[in-house]
């Protein structure tokens, strides 16, 4: 397990400025060496996938009326994955949206209902594919490549299932929520190069992925899950072996 700089964001709720700095506090590691290479477009894909994912879920919990729950998800990306995209967005002249990501925690925790956290959302997330585009639009538009970046997503959100679980029980929701929020950008990116691509080839293997990633989807389906697990962490291991064989094709 990764130790992460821990941001203020709640004291941003209470109407103080944004930090500036992020540096660590003394024996706190921020992040590991061989992690967010300057210079790895497909690297920054797949953690700004992982990023928006929290993103995505927090916002479901949050329209489902459960933002304790969704606080955490507002708070990850800052805290455990921007610091491995940040040299990619320095060395790509990405404008920093750490702060960004900062003030949005700080609004769902201090308003989670209001109009003004929804804007702040929506301008996120619209300020996260506008990242995604300085990325190789060759990269971007590879349907082998994103398939690969999707499967490791597919595998991460399986690992995040196994945190969740204790005993067989799905004790740790937050972990549940995190493979939950992975498997719902994996399905959006998933749809938007069926959108794209037409092609028969292209559409075929499309489709065959789509049937491994619903099996990954119905897992995680429940917002709110009963504490029996719909899966084992040995069986959604067991779909992300499959979506990892589609992309080794």
């Amino acid at each position: 397990m990764r130790v992460f700089l821990l941001l203020p964001a709640l004291a941003l709720a209470l109407g103080a400025p944004a930090p500036q700095a992020r540096a660590a506090a003394p024996g706190i590691v921020l992040v590991d060496a061989n992690y967010g290479s300057a210079g790895d477009d497909t690297d920054f894909l797949f953690r700004l996938g992982m990023l928006e994912g929290h993103l995505i879920v927090g916002h479901d919990l949050l329209q489902a009326g459960r933002p304790q729950l969704a606080l955490p998800h507002f708070g990850h990306p800052v805290r455990e994955l921007y610091d491995d995209i940040a040299d990619y967005v320095q060395t790509h002249h990405i404008a920093p949206f750490d702060t960004q990501l900062i003030r949005l925690e700080a609004a769902v925790a201090r308003a989670p209902t209001s109009p003004d956290t929804e804007k702040q959302y929506q301008a996120i997330i619209a300020t996260v594919h506008a990242a995604r585009q300085v990325a190789p639009q060759a990269l971007r538009d590879s349907i082998p490549e994103m398939i690969k970046i999707c499967s490791e997503t597919i595998d991460a959100a399986s690992g995040e299932y196994g945190s969740s679980l204790d005993h067989g029980r799905v004790e740790v929701i937050v972990e549940y929520h995190d493979s939950r929020g992975y498997i719902s950008y994996v399905q959006q990116e998933v749809d938007r190069l069926a959108q794209s691509y037409p092609d028969a080839a292209d559409q075929g293997i499309l489709a065959r992925f789509k049937a491994v990633l619903a099996k990954a989807q119905w897992i995680v389906q429940p917002l709110l899950p009963d504490p029996q697990p719909r899966a084992s962490v040995g069986q959604y291991r067991a779909v992300a072996a499959e979506a990892a064989a589609i992309a080794r094709e």
